[in-house]
């Protein structure tokens, strides 16, 4: 690789190892040790910002002149940052390969074409990882854009018989297994997984490519069609479609489970299976997850450990919540709180050198499907100790939030003690003090929880090690929907939903997003408008421009009141103190 590319991977690689920095702590000490690691991300993210635009960005626009050493070094430029366990940089990675696609498109280099679409199709399908559990017009593109990369590269198998390169016809069967991981609807999954299993099992194909792995192909296709079990139960698949699923649930739960030590995640969707096709009933069903979750091991973050003491708690809760029957037996609530305790600890001890993609979709599994009820740890409760753990860098930026919120809710209540008042739970205390207090804890909590939805999007890593793309920047601005559906859900948290969906909005509504945020809709308006003016300061202070200045510059998104207060040179001074502490 080139000097530049071996600089960016290092130094992206200690961005990430400092953002790690503290996570789970809250004291003096680690407040330090992050206000240093923050210093040394600043400049390193600086650096590779120029890395990318006097180096990179350049070597893509004259790619087309661009020598064999110069695209195999870029090759293994994306290869480093996308090793699908780590996903460094999937974005530099997809851009790599979109413009190699668009090189050998122009060069009618037939197998280069349907290995670039492959290699795309991965690149969308693990940034489309970040909109996980988020449901918008954007993410069904991001999963479309991915099905027509694979679509494409597996349309070449009416040419498998003329294409001499073997490593090329692998490329299109990979990529007609692919189809399915980009495709959300699950009859339309299982007939892929249908027609697969037809061309990896036909002697024809294994007959034209002797060398391709069609072992491991059909192994792979298999446990792809184990993950649609729960379609079994709709009565809505063929009976080939229905013997598929059936066959695929058998055929990789027989090697496990003659194993001393199976792996859950290959057990689980047999048991499933036959709870779905009511060959067992749902006690027997919750039965065997108890038993898979208790036996798990906390202490070796396996991939089949996790999956037993992070996933299988999470279905657990969710049919204890459609089941209104389960929800009334004191055994099964008593052991949904047992599992979500051993749940968290795994997540709250995980060890980030094991690779973090599948801990970030646990995460996001955890975040979008959590059981809040009586008897278990609150939403609020579990989610405080996620941003703790998390959050890293921003969990101290959210901390000098709270601290400038409290501030100016406080000079508000002062000046007017209704100020808050159209928030019914507040305008229900009638003592001062008690209300001011009231207004500082749900203020703080506002605070914290406004970029909540950034937590399932793992995108804090990357917002620190370089700029946006434009997709990317498409992707970012989900987090006020996501964090607002997430927290409106559950009781303990709704009323920090409206602050999370509203707060990069303009006062003005004349720019901003989200586009469906309405302010005069919204009964927490008032503190909303104190959130947006607290997250924009915090999060475009670099101590180049002081506060009037970023003030001036942005004066329709902010509430005319709140830049009245900001003009008093006191409290602009109160103000400038905190942020710079």
């Amino acid at each position: 690789m080139q000097e530049y590319q071996i600089k960016y991977i290092s130094n992206t690689k200690e961005i990430a190892a400092l953002l790690d920095v503290g996570k789970g702590e809250d004291n003096e000490a680690e407040k330090i040790r992050r206000l240093a690691a923050k210093e040394k991300i600043d400049v390193l993210r600086k650096e590779n910002v120029e890395l990318l635009d006097r180096y990179f960005f350049s070597c893509l626009d004259e790619l087309h002149a661009a020598s064999s050493d110069t695209i195999r070094e870029l090759e293994e430029f994306g290869d480093v940052l996308m090793d699908w366990t780590s996903n460094l940089d999937c974005g530099i990675y997809l851009l790599i390969h979109e413009s190699l696609l668009t090189l050998y498109r122009f060069r009618k280099d037939r197998n280069k074409i349907i290995k670039e679409l492959y290699k795309v199709g991965m690149g969308m399908y693990y940034r489309s990882r970040c909109v996980q559990g988020i449901s918008s017009s954007l993410t069904n593109s991001l999963y479309f854009e991915g099905e027509m990369m694979f679509s494409e590269a597996a349309s070449y198998l009416k040419y498998f018989a003329e294409i001499d390169d073997e490593e090329t016809k692998g490329y299109i069967i990979r990529s007609l297994a692919n189809i399915a991981i980009c495709v959300r609807d699950l009859k339309k999954k299982v007939e892929i997984g249908l027609r697969v299993l037809k061309i990896i099992q036909d002697p024809y194909y294994r007959q034209l490519a002797p060398s391709l792995p069609w072992d491991v192909f059909l192994q792979r296709t298999h446990q792809q069609m184990s993950s649609n079990r729960a379609i079994m139960s709709r009565g809505n698949l063929s009976a080939d479609e229905l013997a598929a699923v059936l066959e695929s649930c058998q055929y990789v739960f027989e090697p496990e489970a003659h194993k001393g030590d199976p792996n859950v995640r290959w057990l689980w969707p047999y048991y499933e299976m036959e709870y779905s096709c009511g060959f067992v009933d749902i006690d027997t069903t919750l039965d065997r997850m108890e038993h898979l979750i208790l036996e798990a091991d906390e202490y070796t973050f396996k991939p089949s450990d996790m999956y037993a003491t992070c996933q299988l708690p999470i279905y657990y809760g969710t049919l204890l919540r459609r089941n209104e029957n389960l929800r009334n037996r004191p055994k099964r609530l008593r052991f949904l709180k047992q599992a979500y305790d051993k749940m968290m600890r795994v997540i709250v001890n995980y060890p980030f050198a094991e690779g973090i993609d599948y801990f970030n979709y646990l995460t996001v599994l955890i975040i979008t499907d959590y059981y809040e009820t009586d008897g278990v740890p609150s939403y609020l409760e579990i989610t405080t100790k996620l941003l703790c753990k998390l959050s890293g860098i921003s969990y101290l930026r959210s901390l000098k939030a709270q601290k400038i919120t409290v501030y100016l809710c406080g000079i508000l209540l002062d000046e007017d003690a209704s100020f808050f008042d159209d928030i019914p739970f507040i305008a229900e205390e009638t003592d001062l003090e008690k209300k001011k207090e009231l207004v500082y804890r749900y203020g703080e909590n506002c605070a914290m929880y406004c970029d909540f939805g950034l937590l399932k999007m793992n995108m804090e890593r990357l917002t620190h090690t370089r700029n946006l793309l434009d997709k990317e920047y498409e992707i970012y601005q989900l987090h006020t929907v996501s964090g607002h559906d997430d927290l409106a859900a559950r009781e303990s948290t709704k009323i920090y939903a409206d602050c999370a969906y509203g707060h990069h909005a303009w006062y003005s509504g004349s720019g901003g997003y989200p586009d469906g945020y309405v302010r005069s809709d919204s009964v927490y308006r008032q503190m909303t408008d104190v959130i947006a003016m607290v997250s924009y300061l915090v999060e475009n202070h670099d101590g180049s421009r002081n506060i009037k200045e970023l003030i001036d510059a942005e004066k329709r998104r902010f509430s005319p009141i709140l830049i009245a207060l900001m003009m008093d040179n006191d409290h602009l001074k109160a103000v400038q103190t905190l942020l710079d502490q």
